[in-house]
């Protein structure tokens, strides 16, 4: 037994001295970096890196490095002639693609990144509206390194119920995966201010479509069970009630007759009235207001439905819960099957008003 102990011991001691050490003052560390079209089927490749001050404590700036070139290890060589510590991506956190690049699709770019162990699979991945590097060189972030910024944006709207999660992980089971597919947050740069305009779909690693900010919102609530995150309810007036999501629950269920699939999506919402621009309802004003909700949302989840059978895409993973009812499912027959599926959206909101106005 002590035999064996010791040697264990001595083992992990050889271990140890096998893992090659990094001193942080004499590496590059950047948390973003960002892919975009080049000539000549040639990919640019930036990274923000920090810089900080010696003379100004907690005084931060961003370093932009930005070499074209076919690979990014390519690229990573080229930008270690220009530097006096090597580039270490051992902090990438977000991952940014201009929309040219994810059109022409993201397989290639992202094969590095799964490849290599160092690489967190919980990293953030978002497409840009236009060029990456041009929102890398926009200063959003005058106070705050602009990785650490992105990370914080993108990671707070995913806890607070506004963005659905996608990260690399994800992206690539959903990539891989069958009857499924992948999207990621659509960023837009807006009088130097980064904003999340919804998301961008994909058919396999391709960029096709996008959904805006309300129909970003919807999606969530029809791809798994939720907390937080708002509605409005418009009235023919043209006033508005906001209604906080206090949990919902979505199921799906499948039938199918000799000829075509009938799938059901039930969606069930609680929610509480937050602000009705201080008009206050009363009791018998709920029930007109629950009606208004269920039919906005019935109307833009089928509109949102339409939009994914027309192009061909499926980022709710429909195909996915039939493949886990259907004894024999086959994958190019749901394809062809999935343009004219029969989806039929039932939503059912309870609703409460909370506060101290009587």
């Amino acid at each position: 037994m002590n035999r064996l102990f010791f040697l264990l011991l001595a083992t992990s001691f050889l271990l140890t001295a096998c893992v090659k050490q990094q001193i942080i003052d004499r590496i590059t560390l950047f948390i973003v970096c960002a892919f975009d079209e080049a000539t000549s089927d040639q990919i640019e490749f930036t990274i923000a890196a920090p810089k900080f001050q010696s003379k100004k404590p907690g005084t931060v700036s961003n370093q932009l490095l930005s070499k074209v070139a076919h690979t990014s290890v390519d690229i990573k060589e080229l930008m270690d002639f220009q530097l006096s510590r090597p580039i270490n991506e051992g902090r990438l956190s977000v991952i940014l693609f201009g929309k040219d690049v994810a059109a022409n699709g993201l397989a290639r770019e992202l094969d590095v990144a799964l490849r290599d162990a160092r690489a967190s699979r919980k990293m953030f991945l978002a497409v840009v509206d236009g060029k990456a590097k041009t929102l890398l060189d926009a200063n959003f972030s005058s106070d705050e390194e602009k990785g650490l910024f992105l990370f914080n944006l993108l990671d707070s709207n995913r806890r607070n119920g506004r963005l659905p999660l996608q990260n690399l992980h994800e992206f690539e089971y959903s990539n891989m995966g069958k009857g499924m597919d992948p999207f990621l947050p659509l960023l837009k740069l807006q009088n130097d201010q980064v904003v999340i305009t919804g998301l961008a779909l994909f058919k396999d690693d391709k960029y096709v479509e996008s959904i805006n900010e309300k129909q970003m919102r919807l999606m969530k609530l029809l791809l798994k069970d939720a907390e937080n995150g708002v509605c409005e309810v418009k009235f023919e007036d043209g006033s508005y009630v906001t209604v906080r999501n206090l949990g919902s629950k979505v199921r799906y269920r499948i039938s199918k007759d000799t000829k075509t699939a009938n799938l059901s999506i039930n969606l069930v919402l609680k929610g509480e009235i937050i602000e009705s621009r201080g008009v206050h309802y009363p009791k018998q004003e709920l029930e007109k207001i629950k009606k208004s909700l269920e039919n906005e949302l019935t109307t833009t989840g089928m509109q949102l439905i339409d939009l994914f059978k027309t192009e061909g895409i499926d980022p709710l993973g429909l195909g996915d819960f039939a493949r886990s009812k259907t004894r024999n499912w086959n994958e190019e027959e749901w394809k062809k099957e999935y343009r004219a599926l029969n989806v039929h959206l039932n939503v059912k909101v309870t609703l409460s008003e909370i506060g101290i106005k009587k």
